[in-house]
């Protein structure tokens, strides 16, 4: 689909003006204009215009017009779908509108053009910029203070970040919170009150429409609020959504406020289905809706609560609640309405088990000129394809979001797959396919999954042939409300004869103790009678249904499904095509060597987690354990460019992951590999370089990263310097603990300048566990006691805050936080990250209960398997290394298998791009190559897995 350039308007206003010697450039998602000898200023009085996807091209037109005019440089959203994305719900609230920037030479020329800029665009719609003050209530035009170019600095966190420059001369930061803060030095421009702190203040009650008291915000968005407030006529607790003026206008020209008007006419239309409508009013150009409140949870959260129990949710109950959420959809559709976005949050679960709709604004009459939404993984084939807007579809897209939900419902798992892609236009299934995009449809792709979950979601088993019938890739092939019903009722029928089969022979085989032989050979006899004909019933809805199962090797354990070796041999096959195909050219002017996530671009781009240090690591792995040519020459020209830059960076941060440490651990490994003595010299000069005391004490971003850098570096040179440094830098660490009589944790120094001030961490990347590590490893090769007796302390402290369970144990990312809540399974902050630790502390001191406890920790892990993300910071590829880790430990153990298991979870996840097998990152969506976010962390577990070798950023004793 073509886009609008928003670039062309600007040109045509600058050739109106005869003003061709303009800079017009696009960057990223702006287009910036710029007059011939601009001297742009570090910071001042910004001008911002906001507007709609429909009104852009008009504000722009007469903006750009009084801008150029005016010789004052700015810039604008480069397309009409960015405008659209700027200007939507899900955009940051703060700055939801802002779609022109104009920078004036000084305060006089902003008066000016304000003023000007007003005049020219009254009377045309746009939102209000939460993060700016207006110039006039209503107008398009809105000022605050900010940088223009900055001072650019490389944090403490390892981001680069552009700061305000104070009178004092210290850098502060420039923030852009949703409402207006300057700072508080910076002199106003016009009348006005000062602005509120950049520190959120507790919020006071509000009274909206003579009769509502808002008590608690339940979210913020760019669309509006979602409170609890209190119903002063009635005494009932109701919920209060707002909507925006001229928020999320779409190409229909509805805003915010249009949608939750049509909300409130379908709360009318689904009586008893949805929650209470209980008043529609506007305030302020707002408009507001007041419904019931609904006591439960979303069918979202209630399934992912019960992700971690034994056992998941028992097929008879998810069999019941299937029937639920068909008989609850076939009633509206009863009503002549179709839902458009049926999807596990949009449906409250009570305490009663009643399903409740909410957020019913997209529901509508078939065949209603409408824009066709969905939620990813929810939408019908022909929802998803273009045009955006046109006649609703029928019921049969609500069947096809009800075949996800029953999905979600029975394995955990959201239907949402990184999209396959081919240069074939037509895709790999031809032209019989008019809605699905190129590759491989939803349902044979839920069907991979369906067939490698085996037995662990019976459930998913049973329901196999009802959820591939919904998401049929045709309308008319998909199943019917009544041929579900039919199943259902014949599988709830089967399941019950199943269980009571198995009572019947439980209470026999019970009975047979106590009345020996001649009972025991009858209750034998009632099983087996029973035994295959409750089978058979119970699979008869599935008989006639196929599912298509690919060839595993299944390692001699026909129960447990795995992608073998082959298969994964051709991941890290095309997932090193992948890394080396995406690579900048390294004798070239590029910033980064790969490109990467928003956060990630921001970062050291040579460091661990996003940058080239991280796939450096990997690439020599690689070649390590393929030796292949084409490896050895992107290893040495990777190596050549993260040399250039080794030391120009505004400062050498310590982190192993975040910092310069890793950096020069991937540079010295590069250079063993190569044989290159002055890489690996300029390597330890870089490590020698580096701060081992710093108030971060953490391994990611702190201390304990660096001096685990330097003892990788003592053991590989024998050098007396990096010992000392290890030690140094233990001492340090103990010196920062916080004990107390049975527990110890490191903090964060609340007034560092880092966005993690404050944290009192116990998992790996940021607290005990990974200071523990550090400690442990320092002691046995220094032979400190203090720091000994500190890591088998910090053991004590994460086996006290553990939480065991039948799933294994987990544990809260940080000890302030509520014992029992936000349990983590993975690397940064969960199960394998402090099973990491505790694995070495077991082996270490001998104490079989750390090594328990680690065993428990990998229990978790592979209970999460399915629900987790890929990375290696916080998913499969990381604590497929912990259980790689345990495996080595513990041969006789089922770890080895459970790390296979991990593999086969990475193998459903892939997606074809350019015919290569390509496993997303952390977002689920992309392909970015970071170690620990991305391609390049995946390929290294897997090689590990097939080749061997040590855990990766361990300094593990050879």
């Amino acid at each position: 689909m073509l886009t609008f350039s928003l670039r062309d308007v600007v040109r045509s206003v600058l050739t109106a003006l005869d003003e061709e010697d303009w800079q017009v450039e696009e960057d990223g998602v702006w287009c910036r204009v710029t007059p011939p000898q601009h001297e742009p200023r570090v910071q001042g009085w910004k001008l911002h215009l906001s507007a709609t996807r429909l009104s852009a091209p008009e504000v722009l037109h007469r903006a750009a017009g009084v801008l150029v005019r005016a010789g004052c440089a700015f810039k604008t959203a480069r397309d009409l779908q960015t405008v659209e994305e700027m200007t939507s719900g899900n955009h940051d609230r703060a700055q939801c509108g802002k779609i022109i920037t104009a920078y004036p030479r000084d305060d006089d020329q902003l008066r000016e053009l304000a003023a000007r800029l007003d005049d020219a665009t009254a009377g045309l719609p746009g939102p209000a910029i939460l993060s700016d003050r207006p110039y006039r209530k209503g107008g398009l035009v809105h000022y605050r203070y900010g940088g223009f170019h900055g001072v650019r600095v490389l944090g403490n966190d390892g981001s680069f970040d552009v700061r305000l420059r104070a009178p004092d001369g210290t850098l502060v930061d420039d923030h852009r919170k949703a409402w207006f803060s300057p700072p508080p030095w910076a002199e106003l421009p016009f009348p006005g009150g000062p602005g509120r702190p950049a520190t959120a203040q507790s919020a006071k009650p509000v009274l909206l429409a003579d009769r509502f008291v808002v008590r608690e915000a339940i979210r913020h968005s760019a669309r509006g609020g979602v409170y609890r407030a209190l119903d002063q006529r009635t005494g009932a607790e109701v919920i209060v959504k707002q909507a925006r003026a001229h928020v999320a206008v779409n190409v229909t020209g509805e805003d915010a406020r249009a949608c939750l008007r049509r909300e409130a006419a379908n709360l009318t239309a689904l009586t008893g289905l949805c929650t209470e409508l209980v008043d529609l009013f506007e305030e302020d150009g707002h408009a507001f809706l007041v419904q019931s409140l609904v006591p439960g949870q979303a069918l979202a959260s209630w399934v992912t609560d019960r992700r971690a129990e034994p056992g998941f949710i028992p097929v008879p109950q998810v069999l019941a609640l299937a029937e639920k959420l068909r008989a609850l959809l076939d009633e509206v559709h009863r009503r002549g309405v179709v839902y458009q976005d049926f999807t596990p949050n949009n449906i409250m679960v009570t305490p009663e088990d009643r399903l409740v709709l909410i957020d019913a604004e997209w529901a509508t009459t078939p065949g209603t000129r409408i824009l066709r939404v969905h939620t990813p993984g929810f939408g019908a084939p022909e929802q998803t394809a273009e045009p955006r807007v046109g006649p609703a579809f029928g019921t049969e897209v609500d069947r096809y979001a009800l075949g996800g939900v029953l999905y979600f419902l029975a394995t955990g798992i959201p239907p949402s797959f990184a999209p396959d892609s081919s240069d074939d236009p037509q895709g790999a299934h031809g032209s019989h396919r008019p809605y699905a995009p190129a590759g491989r449809t939803a349902g044979e792709r839920i069907a991979l999954v369906l067939s490698l979950l085996g037995e662990e979601r019976p459930a998913a088993r049973l329901l196999t042939p009802a959820i591939l019938g919904l998401m049929a890739e045709r309308p008319e092939d998909r199943w019917t409300s009544a041929r579900l019903a039919g199943f259902l009722a014949d599988a709830a029928a089967g399941t019950a004869r199943a269980t009571g089969a198995a009572e019947v022979t439980e209470a026999a085989a019970g009975a047979a103790t106590d009345a020996g032989p001649t009972t025991a050979e009858t209750a034998g006899d009632a099983a087996t009678d029973a035994g295959p004909a409750t089978a058979k019933t119970a699979g008869d809805a599935a008989e006639t249904e196929t599912v298509p199962v690919p060839v595993w090797s299944r390692g001699g354990r026909p129960d447990r499904p795995t992608a073998g070796r082959e298969i994964r041999a051709g991941l890290v096959d095309d997932g090193l095509t992948h890394l080396l195909r995406g690579m900048a050219d390294p004798e070239g002017p590029a910033q980064r060597l790969w490109s990467g996530s928003a956060f990630g671009d921001g970062t050291d781009p040579c460091n661990v987690q996003y940058g080239a240090a991280g796939v450096l690591g990997t690439l020599v792995r690689a070649d390590r354990a393929l030796d292949r040519e084409e490896l050895r020459v992107a290893v040495r020209r990777v190596a050549a460019w993260i040399d250039r830059r080794r030391t120009e960076v505004p400062q050498l941060l310590p982190g192993l992951y975040f910092g310069r440490a890793g950096t020069a651990w991937a540079l010295y490994d590069a250079a063993r590999h190569l044989g290159d003595d002055t890489l690996a010299s300029h390597a330890t000069d870089l490590a020698l370089s580096l701060p081992v005391v710093w108030p971060n004490p953490d391994i990611c971003h702190g201390a304990a990263g660096s001096g685990l850098a330097h003892l990788k570096f003592w053991q590989a040179t024998g050098r007396r310097e990096f010992l000392e440094r290890v030690a140094r830098c233990a001492d340090a660490l103990v010196a920062a603990a916080d004990r107390t009589a049975d527990r110890v944790v490191w903090q964060v120094p609340p007034d560092f300048d880092s966005k993690l001030a404050g944290i009192r961490h116990l998992g790996f990347a940021h607290g005990v566990a990974g200071i523990g590590a550090f400690l442990l490893a320092a002691a046995d090769a220094t032979g400190q006691r203090s720091a000994l007796d500190l890591a088998v302390m910090a053991g004590d402290t994460l086996a006290a805050e553990a939480e065991r369970g039948q799933v294994g144990a987990r544990w809260r990312s940080d000890l302030d936080e509520k014992p029992g809540t936000g349990l983590i399974y993975h690397w940064c902050s969960g199960s394998s990250g402090v099973g990491t630790f505790l694995l070495r502390l077991g082996q270490a001191t001998g104490e079989e209960r750390h090594l328990r406890l680690a065993q428990e920790a990998a229990q978790s892990v592979r209970a999460a398997a399915w629900t987790s993300p890929t990375a290696v910071c916080h998913g499969l590829a990381g604590d497929g290394e912990f259980l790689l880790d345990l495996a080595a430990a513990r041969p006789e153990g089922p770890y080895r298998a459970w790390a296979e298991d991990l593999a086969t979870v990475l193998y459903a996840r892939h997606a074809v791009v350019g015919g290569l097998r390509l496993v997303p990152d952390e977002g689920a969506s992309a392909f970015t190559a970071g170690y620990q976010t991305g391609t390049a962390g995946v390929i290294s577990f897997l090689l590990r897995l097939d080749h061997g070798g040590p855990r990766p950023w361990m300094a593990d004793r050879p």
